[in-house]
């Protein structure tokens, strides 16, 4: 692939794109703290996705069949769909077992930022249905397919591709506090290991929707 590219930095394998990619996943924390209102909050953070999205499309676009897990989005097999409900329960349980460490860590470390409470219920309704897809969509697009693939082709192992993804993953949540830090990169982890496992970009994206769906909601008060 990289002779086909020659020395053209416009490649699956290069990492200014990376940066373009997910650089706006860090940086738009920064507007969050200088505006942080709901529907800021939201635009912003639609924004910031579609920015990222667009721009992969455009680096990917004739590249799918040549990366080390190519592109798929099919509609899951039973095996597939088990591993995501098993990946979610992981995450909810982790979540409901760890609250009190996460608050504890977020408490004392450097939250500058917080999710803001919702002041029009119409934005909060899409935000806590087709957000929540679109949020799990975009950040598996990216982090899974993009950021795996990426340092898969950069001769990483696909466990080391996996822990330095994961890494960056909990990193675009530091404004939210260490606590946030640590349980998105146990999610991104997770994340991680049904996407490798199942080669099946829909896997995770349904996990990672499902989870959100049940922290935003609330879930953890009722169990």
């Amino acid at each position: 692939m990289a002779s086909r590219h020659g020395d053209e930095w416009w490649r699956p394998d290069a990492l200014l794109p990376a940066l373009v990619i997910v650089g706006p996943y860090f940086f738009n924390k920064l507007i969050y703290m200088e505006f942080p209102g709901y529907p800021v909050f939201v635009a912003t953070d639609y924004a910031c996705r579609i920015f990222s999205l667009a721009f992969l499309y455009l680096l990917l676009r004739n590249e799918p069949t040549s990366l080390p897990i190519p592109w798929r989005l099919a509609v899951p097999s039973t095996k597939e769909l088990l591993t995501a409900l098993i990946g979610t329960i992981t995450l909810i349980s982790a979540n409901v077992v760890g609250t009190t460490v996460i608050r504890y860590l977020n408490a004392h470390s450097w939250p500058v930022t917080r999710f803001p409470l919702p002041t029009n219920y119409a934005i909060q309704y899409f935000d806590g249905t087709v957000g929540m897809v679109f949020v799990g969509l975009s950040e598996e697009v990216v982090f899974r397919f993009y950021l795996i693939n990426l340092l898969r082709l950069r001769g990483m192992s696909a466990a080391m591709a996996i822990i330095v993804s994961t890494l960056i993953f909990g990193g675009i949540h530091w404004s939210y506090g260490a606590g946030a830090v640590v349980f998105a990169t146990l999610a991104g982890l997770v994340l991680s290991i049904i996407f490798v496992s199942t080669r099946n970009l829909i896997a995770p994206i349904l996990a990672h929707a499902a989870f959100d769906a049940f922290y935003f909601a609330g879930g953890a008060a009722f169990l």
